[in-house]
């Protein structure tokens, strides 16, 4: 019994080289996943079935990684007309994918915290909101949403400029 109990250090010492071993910490390692950059102009429609259209500017940045985590900024400049009137911008912190099954909140959902400033005159107001990316392209063919993904409030479609996914 003795002899057993100073094999009890070793066998320690095995069982921490073990779980230190280069392979056992690679498991735990966040990789990037996708990048996602655009930029340009969108015809903005108010959401499903509420027809008033204005155009903005946008630009978005992000990178996705294995964990669900996300980095990168999101900016939409309205160009003030009758839809959804003020600027919404903020950083990037996480990431989900909605599976295409054909309605409108298919797509890499971002989720996004930052501000919200309102026309005319708003102060800048602190907004979590979700940007759903639909369709990578350029005019007539990229497509992203602004607010609940099922029920966005703001569905753009691009005029110029383009969205381009790159999955690793």
């Amino acid at each position: 019994m003795r002899k057993l109990l100073h094999l009890v250090p070793a066998i320690s010492l095995a069982i921490a080289m073990i779980a230190s071993h280069p392979a056992a910490a690679a498991a735990n390692v966040v990789t990037v996943v996708a990048t996602i950059n655009g930029g340009g102009t969108a015809l903005m429609y108010a959401g499903p079935g509420m027809g008033d259209k204005s155009i903005s500017s946008f630009g978005i940045h992000a990178t996705l990684y294995s964990d669900g985590s996300a980095t990168g900024h999101v900016d939409c400049v309205d160009q003030h007309d009758d839809t959804s009137a003020g600027n919404i911008f903020g950083e990037v912190t996480s990431w989900s994918l909605n599976s295409p099954d054909g309605d409108i909140d298919d797509g890499i959902v971002l989720h996004v915290t930052g501000k919200l400033i309102t026309f005319p005159g708003g102060h800048p107001v602190v907004r979590n909101f979700p940007v759903t990316i639909q369709h990578a392209g350029g005019a007539g063919v990229g497509l992203w949403t602004l607010g609940n993904p099922s029920a966005p409030f703001c569905i753009e479609r691009l005029l110029s400029g383009q969205i381009a996914i790159r999955w690793n």
